[in-house]
């Protein structure tokens, strides 16, 4: 009956984890239906307005997001979170707001790690272009059957036509054919590894769809290119990233989730959801699609090393980015029990939300703190001119 209720869960869970990168018009701060992007919502030109200070703001203070954010976290039950906000590339707010942990009234700093989820696949997705830049792998490289990047590694009853014809790009677009019908694989018996999943994929479903001729959001296509990145470079997915693109960014703390509370990281805030145990979860074996941990500092910084602006260079060579991140313009939620995530990344605003307590109604909440984020920087002229990524 567990297992039944945990397919359930983490079903209704996939729905949530989709990205949200389209372009449409500016939000209107009540349209609480809406994804977008923030882009010159705060205007391109100088940092003074006459009306700021009777708005309550000015050049040096944006102390009003976090005193109306803790209100927010208060009337939602949050007990903690981090907010950040970058400015033409620099970091110009960063707000550690409530408990990390309640058992032990430990307050969330700077420093606080949280579970991530879905954001993990821009991480993933970089990490894949970055190898088709350095021409290790193109995207137009079949997946399975011999010959191919993963050959005949998985799956022991052989290949269907459809199988045989998935590429890179369609695993990266989520077009690989394959559904989540009846349900997600990668939330299946928490007992069993990436291996066995894809083993039972492949040996007991199809491609529903022919590659490349409809999106379907997918845990399993993003697993597979975590696999895909240990097969071209030899190395564990998690090393590679952090040795090729965390660490030259100077984000050094950024990791794969571990899933126990006693094995959980230093800094790490503790999790809470009345939905699923966030305990329960095997967030190790999600790496590539759902597995990390990070600050929203970190995660501001992963930002502006992808936005294709070179006031901080990028990670990549200009056009060398695939999908989205091409764009300078996405956004991508994350949830799980006990776990939201909310990454906007604009020019020239981008901003991070994390949040240590994720329920059932992690859709309602994503478009709250979406709205809440936009209300506070549409309009608003008057902003920092300090750095903190330098300051701190």
């Amino acid at each position: 009956m567990e297992k039944v209720l945990f397919i359930v869960v983490l079903t209704l869970l996939f729905v949530g984890c989709s990205r949200s990168d389209d372009n449409s018009p500016r939000l209107s701060p009540t349209d609480a239906a809406q994804h977008e992007t923030p882009g010159g919502a705060t205007g391109t030109g100088g940092d003074t307005n006459p009306d700021a200070n009777a708005a309550g703001y000015s050049e040096d203070n944006l102390e009003d997001i976090g005193r109306d954010f803790k209100r927010l976290m208060e009337n939602l039950g949050i007990p903690g979170a981090q907010l950040a906000i970058t400015r033409n590339e620099k970091l110009v707010y960063l707000a550690s707001l409530g408990i990390a942990s309640k058992a032990t009234n430990t307050p969330v700093t700077k420093s606080s790690l949280f579970r991530i989820a879905s954001i993990s696949k821009p991480i993933t997705l970089l990490a894949i272009s970055r190898l088709i830049s350095n021409k290790k792998l193109h995207s137009d490289d079949r997946v399975f059957g011999p010959g191919s990047l993963l050959g005949t590694t998985y799956g022991s009853t052989g290949y269907d036509t459809r199988e045989l014809e998935i590429t890179v790009q369609h695993l990266v677009d989520h077009t690989s054919g394959f559904s989540n019908n009846p349900y997600d694989i990668m939330f299946d018996d928490l007992s069993l590894s990436q291996s066995d999943l894809i083993n039972r994929v492949l040996d007991e479903r199809t491609p529903e769809y022919e590659p490349g001729t409809r999106y379907e959001y997918s845990n399993f296509g993003y697993c597979l290119l975590g696999r895909i990145i240990e097969k071209v470079t030899g190395t564990n997915y998690e090393a590679y990233v952090q040795q090729e693109l965390l660490y030259p960014m100077d984000i050094s703390q950024m990791s794969i989730a571990r899933n126990t509370p006693g094995e959980a990281y230093q800094n790490e805030v503790s999790y809470y959801s009345s939905w699923f145990s966030p305990y329960l979860l095997n967030v190790a074996r999600m790496d590539s699609h759902g597995g990390w941990v990070a600050s929203a500092q970190d995660l501001a910084k992963f930002a502006v090393h992808v936005d294709t602006r070179q006031g901080v260079p990028d990670i990549l060579p200009k056009d060398a980015a695939l999908a989205y991140l091409q764009t300078g313009n996405w956004n991508h939620n994350g949830a799980l029990p006990g776990t939201i995530a909310v990454l906007e990344v604009n020019y020239p605003i981008t901003f991070v939300v994390l949040l240590n307590k994720g329920e059932t109604n992690f859709y309602d909440v994503i478009q709250v703190v979406r709205n809440f984020m936009h209300d506070k920087i549409n309009g608003r002229t008057a902003w920092p001119k300090h750095d903190l990524f330098v300051n701190y």
